[in-house]
């Protein structure tokens, strides 16, 4: 059984209110979720330094090479496990994860065992952030309003929340291959928000979306 059995729209829970469109969907690279949210690189050379403090210890102790490969093949081993294990969860958490743009919120679908479902509506984006990860992925960081962010559980958000903001998560639209293309999108969305907001009692709230490490103003040339 897969979401799409049980949602009306893929990444939704439900059906679009009129005048509310999807912009952009999207789902995080599984290959750059296992060592940007997963850590296998770090996690590899942690148990790789490990067998050859093993190695050299045995040596040091007069025994053999052979004798220190056989010494140090368990923590081999273990990490060949803990590393295949990792880039099963990023697969599967990848496979799981789908981002929403609509003109009026973000939403991110996500949960390996437990699907859930994370409404963030456009009112409460204080400000959003991207940067490149690698050649070929990036990240979006939205920060939210204090009272309404901290309704969010950075437990629940993980992997796709900025690592130590526990208190005000900041959720994440991790590993995004087109990231560039997103951001743009986004600031535009967030301009139009602003700008159909404007003919209420009161002012708009300025939505700040910041694109490699320049503050933009979307909508202004």
């Amino acid at each position: 059984m897969s979401h799409d059995d049980f949602e009306p729209i893929p990444g939704l829970p439900e059906m679009l209110p009129s005048g509310e469109r999807i912009l952009w969907q999207g789902a995080p690279q599984w290959q750059r979720l296992a060592i940007e949210a997963f850590h296998v690189r770090k996690i590899g050379v942690y148990f790789l330094v490990l067998a050859i403090w093993q190695i050299g210890t045995t040596v040091h102790d007069g025994g053999s090479l052979a004798e220190a490969l056989m010494a140090a093949s368990w923590m081999i081993v273990l990490m060949i496990s803990a590393l295949l294990l990792l880039l099963a969860l990023a697969a599967f958490s990848a496979q799981t994860t789908l981002y929403t743009i609509t003109n009026a919120r973000i939403v991110m679908r996500f949960g390996m065992a437990l699907p859930l479902v994370v409404n963030i509506p456009f009112r409460i984006i204080a400000s959003a952030d991207w940067r490149t990860r690698g050649e070929h992925s990036a990240e979006i960081c939205l920060t939210l309003d204090g009272r309404d962010g901290a309704r969010l559980s950075w437990a629940h958000l993980w992997p796709h929340a900025k690592a130590w903001h526990l208190r005000h998560p900041k959720p994440l639209l991790r590993a995004l291959a087109d990231g560039e293309v997103v951001a743009q999108l986004l600031a535009q969305a967030l301009a139009n928000h602003a700008l159909s907001q404007s003919v209420s009692d009161s002012p708009p709230k300025p939505v700040r979306l910041r694109i490699a490490d320049q503050r933009l103003e979307p909508g202004v040339a």
